[in-house]
């Protein structure tokens, strides 16, 4: 039986956790207009990489496993994020952070002072009702 053209083979992407949506959406060199700058699609899940390893100064398996990832899959994200990034710092490019395959981490009772059971620093432990 021939697979229709929509459809994908293989197992089904399991969503990324994040601890946070972006605070900003956009990032270009100063004095260019938008126009006039060649634009690199940054998803969030590799900005949360890039926040958990470079930024926190997380461990790659302690990153992939808050992020609910393989260390595999998770090296590839940030190795992607990485690149996007000197390519844009180098070449003058517009970075526009947004969309992938995500999930908001929702730590439900697993919270404890801005802590939780996903060994992640910094949750989403703020949009909890009774904290």
């Amino acid at each position: 039986m021939d697979a229709k053209p929509d459809e994908k083979k293989g197992r089904p992407k399991i969503p990324r956790l994040i601890s946070e949506e972006p605070k900003f959406e956009t990032f270009k060199p100063l004095g260019t207009p938008r126009y006039d700058l060649e634009t690199l699609k940054l998803t969030v899940e590799e900005l949360e990489s890039i926040r958990l390893v470079d930024y926190i100064g997380y461990a790659h398996e302690d990153a992939a496993a808050s992020m609910g990832i393989s260390r595999r899959v998770f090296w590839n994200i940030l190795k992607s994020a990485r690149q996007k990034i000197s390519d844009a710092l180098i070449n003058g490019k517009m970075l526009q952070i947004g969309g992938g395959h995500y999930r908001l981490r929702n730590c439900g009772n697993t919270c404890s002072g801005g802590r939780c059971s996903y060994r992640v620093r910094q949750c989403n432990w703020k949009d909890r009702k009774d904290i």
